[in-house]
């Protein structure tokens, strides 16, 4: 679902490309950029650098430039940065009719763990200059702190006595053999070390009886901790002058890696835009969740991990019958 602007705007899609990463005036190897992903892993400059430039290139339909009712219409690349909360915009050089290209710069005092590069198209409309009337259809990661250029995380975890006094926190949720904290910077998975056999079977599982268990148990995990995230993102998402506001950081990315599970048919920004549009319109969240736990079950490999399990339970069970 798009947003709606009482000015005709561009339909067709824009599209982002990063190019090119030169640190401190030395091109870096290509590995580093994911055009897949909309990632740049940053990780092997580890802080020695002062001035980073991508170049960057961006492509609109030109007929639908040309026809509509544009007039000088301009290309600008916005860099962001959540934790140090800079915001700079750099104009892009027009090669062609809906055709940008140019560099965007970033500053060492300026950089923490991660900024996003997003561009846009503005134009003058029915005589009012400065009018936004199209966005890039995604938008591009630069991590300092990736190895590899992917937008996939681990979940840290944690083991902890669920039952312990010195746990007062995990006192409502004693019997519950896990449990995802999703409000923190980063989501941690919590693992109820009082719950007997659960270390065992996880940690050393030895039997082939006891490898399958953990391999259901591991993937049920991990499926009831991507439905958990991604409702904590969407939660952090909004709307902002009709244009969708993504979270940003591990909300950001889990959202980019769900939602074309959730909507085959439709862009991230306009799945997004569409649930958050949901949640303020106080919609029944029935759709939502079955759409969520499909998505969840994708990412876990669940069904993978299921489908061996009763091949191996077969095998066994074969294998112990008298012959």
């Amino acid at each position: 679902m798009k947003a709606v602007f009482p000015y005709p705007v561009l339909a067709g899609e824009i599209v982002l490309v990063a190019e090119e990463v030169v640190v401190d005036n030395t091109p870096r190897r290509l590995g580093l950029i994911s055009e897949r992903e909309n990632v740049i892993a940053l990780h092997e400059v580890k802080g020695r650098w002062n001035e980073i430039r991508i170049k960057v290139s961006v492509a609109a339909d030109a007929g639908e430039l040309a026809a509509g009712p544009w007039a000088a219409p301009v290309c600008i690349a916005v860099v962001r940065n959540r934790k140090t909360r800079i915001r700079h915009t750099f104009a892009l050089h027009c090669e062609a009719p809906g055709k940008w290209r140019g560099d965007v710069e970033l500053r060492q005092g300026e950089q923490l763990d991660a900024c996003e590069i997003e561009a846009m198209v503005v134009a003058e409309v029915g005589g009012e200059a400065g009018r936004l009337i199209g966005t890039a259809r995604d938008r591009w990661r630069v991590d300092f702190e990736a190895k590899l250029p992917t937008q996939q995380r681990s979940i840290q975890m944690v083991w902890k006595d669920f039952t312990d006094e010195a746990n007062q926190e995990f006192a409502e949720f004693r019997d519950d053999p896990w449990l995802l904290d999703a409000q923190a910077d980063e989501p941690v998975l919590y693992l109820n070390s009082a719950v007997e056999g659960l270390r065992g079977v996880l940690e050393n599982a030895a039997t082939p009886e006891q490898k399958i268990v953990r391999e259901v148990m591991a993937a049920q995990i991990a499926s009831e901790s991507w439905a958990a995230m991604f409702n904590a993102a969407l939660y952090a998402s909004g709307m902002e002058d009709g244009q969708v506001q993504w979270p940003g950081g591990w909300h950001e990315d889990v959202l980019r890696r769900m939602l074309p599970d959730l909507f085959t048919d439709r862009t991230p920004g306009e799945g997004l835009a569409e649930l958050v549009e949901r949640r303020a319109e106080g919609q029944n969240g029935g759709d939502l969740q079955r759409r969520v736990m499909h998505a969840a079950t994708l990412q876990s490999r669940k069904p993978k991990a299921v489908v061996s399990a009763l091949k191996s339970l077969g095998r066994i069970a074969s294998a112990r019958e008298p012959v």
